[in-house]
């Protein structure tokens, strides 16, 4: 019977252990650089700061200078959210005190975030936004619509994607958009988990793609984000 005893006592410390694992390997994602695939190019902080000159995104200055990277695997979306919150003159937001509360935040640490839970984390925290799935699009509607919201201070985009598209390790993924290429036709994404990607000039097909993907039994797809500093804010 005191062997039969100790087996609950085992079980509760194997547990233990595997939690504490698991939050660890969250909490602290390891630094690597993950290499790119054609057709996608790596941009550096530097040359995305002489891009702001001349890539059409109005913001993308402010969002250099506003990007830290996710502190965690699973803060993608309050990543974005809070650079996007820092680069419209927020300059104290951080992905913790976008929630009201612990708890709130321990279910996105613990389980991510989808697009439309950003969207509702957005609006709690006084943007205004507007959701379209990626099956909603046409490649040339995506990019007439990003290229338009881009040209326009205070107007975000966050895009959700699917990095398998983009034969990049992981899964779905949150970050934003800061400009566009006309000569690439290309988009470049400030990829939120920097420690793995860098910033990276995305072509139109090919985030197109990536954002016609599930999760789920919903298409991902692109969050329109309108601050402070956007005029006639409606959406």
């Amino acid at each position: 019977m005191r062997r039969w005893s100790k087996f609950p006592a085992a079980i509760a410390c194997v547990f233990v252990v595997t939690f504490a694992s698991g939050s660890a390997w969250i909490a602290f994602p390891y630094r690597t650089q993950e290499p790119l695939v054609s057709p996608l190019e790596r941009v550096t902080k530097e040359e995305a700061s002489i891009s702001a000159a001349s890539a059409e995104g109005a913001d993308l200055a402010s969002l250099i200078a506003a990007f830290q990277p996710q502190p965690h695997r699973s803060f993608c979306g309050p990543a974005t959210l809070a650079t996007v919150l820092r680069a419209d003159g927020d300059v104290s937001a951080t992905e913790w005190g976008l929630f009201d509360s612990a708890i709130a935040g321990l279910r996105t640490f613990y389980g991510g975030m989808s697009l439309s839970d950003l969207a509702s984390l957005a609006r709690a925290n006084g943007l205004h936004t507007e959701l379209v799935r990626g099956d909603e699009f046409t490649v040339d509607s995506f990019r007439k619509r990003l290229r338009q919201n881009l040209a326009h201070a205070g107007d975000y985009v966050i895009i959700n994607y699917d990095r398998r598209v983009l034969n990049q390790a992981g899964a779905g993924h949150i970050s934003a958009a800061g400009g566009y290429d006309s000569n690439r036709d290309a988009f470049l994404v400030l990829d939120q988990a920097a420690y793995r990607y860098p910033w990276t000039w995305v072509p139109t097909q090919e985030l197109y793609e990536a954002t016609r993907t599930l999760d789920g039994a919903e298409y991902r797809g692109v969050l329109f984000v309108k601050g402070a500093r956007a005029p006639d804010a409606s959406h």
